[in-house]
């Protein structure tokens, strides 16, 4: 099923970034005594002149500037020069209903590994439970709801190759009998060409609504050598780890998805970008709240409608497009490793039904210090009940090396405009040193 679309999201996540120019953002002075200054006053700005124009427009296709170099003896922010003060996008959480459908889908279909850690493996063998799909270095969360939740936009992945992820998906065919379908682990999939790179990328969507772009993403000569996305990844369950248990051993659904010792890469290499639909008019501000509160790379830019059924092209010729980046910056493309994407549409959104994402911080405890102050003089930080990390100032916020926030804002009247979990973690934080290849 070959259709020729224009495929946004993964067009603007590989292809722009502004860098924040600010050391102090007065945003806030319009419901706030307070300015914000996500650097300490010791560290200097980040390069603020990287990108000016979109590159979507084929007819005036423009390169991207290449950053200034900030020469300082902080070398905290001589790293953040050349890198988002969020340095990755670590995991989605989601919940499910069961396990029906999730593991054949993010382990066998999506191509990721099974989480070593914790009770997972024995929340598999149970059928219950929360389970963790690795891909990389980044994860999904998948945690146990009565009802499914679903991102409302689009998650890409990307792969060093699609050989693998087509083979699994034709093995169930376009045309199944009657009743087969509710085997099957995704409602539907289709293989798409991008009309301006003239790549391949399938979409699929999963049994609960969630859409996923998978595209094959190669490296440069001009890309991170520590770019973390791809020098570390997270653990996945080997067959040598089955073997530390009986209950593992004799786990016929422990065996099927067990990794290979010598296989030290799954097939799906990460999570590349999340793209959420945001109300009309708020793109802008969504930009500017990253921009002021983390002094992260972002971009606004207009794009052409098109008819790619994920995004609406019924009322206007153009929409906006906030861009967050996140991670590595390439200094020729002017890329980062991984992006937040915000497109406005005038379609009813859903209500927020609690997904979130989970990012890391900065270089060390000074830049999440630094990050949890930017927070809290916004007014954003934010307990979520349902775990027990109840952080409410910075004691606490050390203590846990996270903390959570759920309102993006506008700043100049500190309105919420969007509502998205953002799980914020410290480099000192568990999970970051569980990463396999620092």
């Amino acid at each position: 099923n070959i259709m020729m679309i224009y495929s946004i999201g993964w067009a603007l996540a590989s292809s722009f970034l502004l860098p924040s120019s600010h050391t102090t953002c007065t945003a806030f002075t319009a419901f706030t005594s307070k300015n914000i200054a996500y650097r300490t006053p010791q560290q200097s700005p980040s390069p603020s002149s990287l990108l000016a124009q979109s590159t979507l427009n084929e007819a005036s296709d423009t390169t991207p500037t290449t950053p200034t170099t900030t020469t300082t003896s902080s070398s905290s922010s001589s790293s953040l020069d050349k890198r988002s003060t969020l340095t990755l996008l670590e995991h989605i959480n989601l919940n499910v209903p069961n396990h029906d459908y999730i593991l054949d889908f993010y382990l066998h279909i999506l191509g990721m590994g099974l989480d070593p850690r914790y009770t997972i493996p024995d929340n598999v063998i149970n059928g219950s439970g929360m389970v963790w799909a690795n891909c990389g270095a980044t994860q999904f969360h998948l945690v146990y709801g009565e009802e499914a939740q679903v991102v409302p936009g689009s998650i890409g992945l990307w792969y060093d190759d699609l050989d693998g992820l087509k083979e699994r998906l034709g093995r169930y065919g376009e045309l199944r009998k009657e009743g087969d379908e509710q085997q099957r682990p995704f409602e539907t999939y289709s293989i798409d060409v991008d009309v301006r790179s003239k790549q391949e990328s399938i979409r699929i969507v999963d049994r609960y609504g969630n859409v996923f772009y998978c595209r094959q993403q190669s490296s440069s000569v001009d890309d991170d050598p520590e770019e973390l996305i791809r020098a570390v990844r997270q653990p996945t369950l080997t067959s040598t780890d089955r073997l530390k248990s009986q209950a593992y051993q004799s786990s016929d659904i422990l065996r099927r998805f067990a990794m290979d010792d010598d296989q030290p890469d799954t097939n799906c290499r990460g999570i590349q970008y999340v793209e959420f639909h945001v109300p009309l008019n708020t793109a802008a501000q969504i930009a500017e709240f990253y921009d002021c509160v983390f002094d992260a790379p972002t971009n606004l830019i207009t794009v052409p409608s098109t008819n790619n059924e994920d995004y609406d092209s019924s009322s206007n010729s153009e929409t906006n497009v906030a861009i967050v980046g996140i991670g590595s910056i390439n200094p020729t493309t002017g890329r980062t490793s991984q992006s937040l994407l915000f497109r406005e549409t005038s379609l009813p959104l859903p209500p927020y039904d609690g997904h979130h994402i989970s990012l890391y911080v900065g270089d060390d405890t000074a830049d999440f210090s630094a990050a949890f102050k930017s927070c809290m003089d916004a007014g954003v930080v934010w307990v979520n009940p349902r775990y027990e990390d109840r952080v409410t100032n910075l004691n606490t916020a050390k203590k846990w090396n996270q903390f959570r926030f759920k309102d993006i804002l506008d700043l100049q009247s500190g309105k919420k405009v969007f509502e998205l979990e953002h799980e914020v973690r410290s480099v000192e934080h568990r999970g970051w040193t569980g990463l396999v290849g620092r």
